[in-house]
């Protein structure tokens, strides 16, 4: 059975691909911060899974969890954990961008590093960004940062994971379900050229599709799954519904 590392399954999308990829036939290892409930219930849902609280903002943490890892043997890993403060310009903290950072791009990077002999031919990284990192940002400035580094980060990974003959990707979504209560969802539905925003199983589909044999030339790029967003100009559409 092969086994893949999700980080941050208690929710969104790490849940939804935990289930999905746990119906597929993988063994799960999962990684939660703090919800034990959440934990608890995943168990219940699925049934192979292994689960590790993992606070990603704490270098430490991070680094016991891998080297408890150290010498498992992993067909996938699936960088999915993150962190969203939104905060004002004027009241931008270094506390939030280090601790962004270090969940968002740190923990990935140390979790690929040290698990890099964990990692079989044939084996497949995919690190979980955002469409925000493809653009400016007004209140979240650390987060579209840190997806930005996240994408970067996976070419590099694909130069030194490629000789072992591992796929390296970055999967970036658009809005999602609710959009995490934003009062902006209904315009993210609008500006949508489909008229809604993804589920969180589609984007689940999306890394089973590139964990499988079908996208097995598929490395080094960043898979964008956003609905069509990205190929929207908001003047232009606003100008066509006005015409």
């Amino acid at each position: 059975m092969r086994k893949v590392l999700i980080t941050g399954v208690s929710r969104g999308i790490g849940k939804a691909t935990a289930k999905l990829l746990a119906q597929e036939g993988y063994y799960i290892v999962g990684t939660y911060k703090s919800n034990k409930q959440a934990a608890e219930q995943l168990k219940t849902e699925i049934k192979n899974i292994d689960l590790f609280q993992v606070d990603l903002s704490k270098r430490s943490e991070t680094l016991e969890f891998v080297e408890k890892l150290k010498n498992e043997n992993f067909y996938a890993i699936v960088n999915n954990a993150g962190i969203l403060n939104f905060e004002q310009w004027e009241q931008l903290t270094l506390e939030n961008w280090d601790t962004t950072l270090e969940v968002n791009v740190t923990a990935p990077l140390l979790i690929c590093h040290g698990l890099r002999k964990s990692i079989g031919a044939g084996g497949v990284i995919i690190n979980v960004s955002s469409t925000d990192g493809l653009k400016g940002a007004l209140a979240s400035i650390p987060y579209a940062v840190s997806k930005a580094a996240l994408t970067n980060l996976t070419l590099s990974l694909a130069n030194v994971f490629g000789p072992q003959n591992v796929r390296v990707i970055s999967l970036a979504p658009g809005w999602i379900g609710d959009g995490m209560g934003s009062p902006v969802i209904e315009d993210a539905k609008w500006f949508n050229p489909l008229g809604r925003t993804a589920e969180f199983n589609e984007i689940a589909s999306a890394i089973s599709l590139l964990l499988s044999e079908k996208a097995s030339f598929i490395n080094g790029t960043n898979f964008i799954v956003d609905g069509g967003s990205m190929a929207v100009d908001y003047c232009i559409k606003k100008e066509n519904d006005l015409t």
